[in-house]
């Protein structure tokens, strides 16, 4: 598929679209594309997160001819040199962490402490946003361990503000949620729908929730919360209040000052991070159980190890949701990725296939879908049943209906 890039866009966001794409998408720089970086390059105009995740990314793809032209930004030599080129780009972060970059440079992964050491200096307010973006852009190309996550997510678990770290309020089990921090823009979404049919069978919901990170911008899950007039939880000890209608939700900037530093570096960095995956599963209420969804085939089983690793006892990751969301198509299969501790402390898996026989005859796709609007569609499903959409309605129940099958697999002998 041919690259399209928007040139109304700054060069390097361009530059780190075509080159920072993954292990099977990177594309290499037209020569006018690199001149305009060159030039940006020389005029300061490249922030030091988008310098550092470019060069990441182009290290990793492999430099070719018409690219080698940005060794002009530097002293000759640095391009295709990764310790000079980090020097010079990245001078301000510690050795270690410089190390590190060179690491992941040469093609080696983490094992957890060191990418536990790594995120106390991501997650830090200390100098170094060139190697941050350097470390987001490499990690995301050739796809992160289990380990890897498993650091990272220590590390950030360790950022919570204290009012996010006591004891959870007695009550009904906790059911955390997650949808990705930057939502949809072509759909819209159910999930404060699924939080409430969830509680009336006994739990308690709680939405995973932040500022949008990007790369889509349209609307998020919290633009829906605030247009259904939710409040953010304030701490954990929300939860011995009753429970409001659609859930809580917890919004990382009231968690975490140093997980919502991220946002403005990822709105930098261009393309999705490790963060991206993680932060979904960042477990303020020690949660039992966990509903989120993959972006992408790969990231599944990854998902499922770090879920299990982060504390969560019950998972449900939804591969094939639309938009990489929890919500269901109508149009084809879904699968359930679905774990269970068993008294022996170790996890049985199984996969789930919801086979969806199409009653419509296409999905819906909205252009430019507004909040408000996504929030006139659950109030009206929760006070007469239906939201006047069909597809909307549709996509309620059949997700409804695909979790508690999922949830009868939890409850039988089966798992």
């Amino acid at each position: 598929m041919a690259l399209v890039l928007d040139p109304q866009e700054p060069a390097i966001n361009r530059g780190i679209k075509a080159v920072g794409i993954g292990k099977k998408g990177s594309k290499s720089l037209t020569p006018e594309l690199a001149l305009e970086i060159l030039e940006d390059l020389k005029a300061g105009k490249v922030s030091d997160a988008a310098k550092g995740a470019f060069f990441a990314g182009l290290s990793a793809k492999g430099i070719n001819a018409a690219e080698a032209i940005l060794d002009q930004a530097f002293v000759e030599g640095t391009l295709t040199d990764a310790s000079k080129l980090l020097n010079t780009i990245a001078a301000d972060a510690p050795e270690f962490v410089k190390w590190v970059c060179q690491q992941l440079s040469a093609g080696h992964t983490l094992d957890k402490q060191t990418a536990y050491d790594l995120g106390k200096f991501l997650f830090s307010d200390d100098p170094g946003d060139a190697a941050r973006g350097w470390v987001a852009s490499f990690l995301r190309v050739r796809y992160e361990t289990a380990d890897e996550y498993e650091g990272l997510w220590q590390a950030m678990q360790e950022t919570l503000a204290p009012d996010f770290t006591s004891a959870p309020p007695e009550g009904d089990p906790i059911i955390q949620m997650a949808e990705p921090f930057d939502g949809v823009d072509h759909s819209y979404m159910i999930t404060p729908l699924i939080a409430r049919h969830l509680q009336g069978l006994g739990y308690r919901l709680v939405h995973q929730v932040g500022r949008n990170s990007g790369p889509k911008f349209e609307m998020n899950l919290w633009d829906i919360a605030q247009a259904l007039d939710a409040k953010a939880a304030l701490g954990n000890i929300d939860l011995a209040n009753s429970k409001p209608e659609c859930g809580w939700f917890f919004h990382q900037s009231m968690m975490s000052e140093a997980l919502d530093r991220w946002v403005g570096l990822r709105h930098q960095t261009i393309k999705r991070p490790f963060l991206s995956t993680i932060e979904r599963f960042i477990n303020p209420l020690h949660a039992d159980i966990l509903i989120a969804s993959a972006f992408h085939p790969p990231y599944g089983e990854k998902m499922m190890t770090l879920a299990e690793r982060a504390g969560f006892k019950k998972i449900i990751i939804v591969r094939n949701g639309i938009e990489g969301t929890i919500a269901f198509p109508l149009m084809r299969e879904v699968k359930l990725l679905l774990s269970a501790q068993q008294a022996d402390g170790s996890f049985k898996r199984h996969e789930m296939i919801i086979e969806n026989h199409p009653m419509v005859e296409t999905e819906e796709m909205i252009d430019k879908p507004r909040a408000v609007d996504n929030a006139k569609l659950i109030n009206a499903y929760t006070s007469q049943g239906t939201s006047g959409n069909k597809h909307f309605d549709l996509r309620v129940k059949i997700t409804i209906e695909g979790l508690e099958e999922a949830f009868k697999w939890f409850h039988s002998k089966r798992a």
